[in-house]
């Protein structure tokens, strides 16, 4: 290849290399591997082209730092929120037909921890898979405590109030009635 025109070539793969590196450093997942793509084809391009011991060892030093580059993306992960996200989770909304799907066992740890307080209420967490999710009790005197559905053991803080990430409140009488069967 004429040397000006493979020079011209080399100098553009390396400017289109360190356009990598600026994204990568900013974390740009999918501009990086668009931008590597390109790189490739030209690089690709430029191989069978290279004639001389000269060319051909410029071209084997841009295959080794086009190969550096790929490692570096490779590590990359995607931002959160990108369109890489799988979709987004929607909350589960509660309803006594849902609290009665709860197992009987984990039902029978929330009315433990009601404590036979007839005004008691009960929160659970709408995040999750609504397995065993997290809870929330408001006593009869307006204490409140949350507690972890794995474990049943109280949480050191409370759900925030006004939060879509807990459900209407459901009575100490409504759990004693799924449990007893009604």
């Amino acid at each position: 290849m004429e040397p000006n025109k493979f020079r011209e070539s080399r100098q553009a793969i390396n400017l289109l290399c360190d356009n990598i590196n600026v994204l990568i450093s900013q974390n740009e997942v999918e501009a990086s591997k668009a931008c590597f793509q390109d790189i490739s084809s030209r690089l690709d391009e430029l191989k069978p082209q290279a004639e001389g011991e000269i060319q051909k060892r410029s071209v084997k030093n841009l295959s080794v730092k086009v190969n550096a580059l790929s490692t570096n993306i490779s590590k990359l992960k995607p931002k959160k929120g990108s369109a890489g996200k799988k979709e987004a989770k929607t909350a589960i909304i509660w309803d006594e037909e849902r609290v009665g799907h709860l197992s009987t066992v984990f039902l029978e740890k929330v009315f433990t921890n009601m404590k036979n307080d007839k005004n008691a209420t009960v929160c659970f967490a709408t995040t999750g898979k609504g397995i065993r999710p997290s809870y929330q009790i408001e006593f009869g005197s307006h204490d409140i405590t949350a507690f972890s559905g794995s474990g049943h053991k109280p949480l050191k803080r409370t759900f925030s109030t006004g939060a879509k990430k807990t459900s209407r409140p459901f009575p100490h009488g409504l759990i004693d009635s799924i449990l007893a069967g009604e």
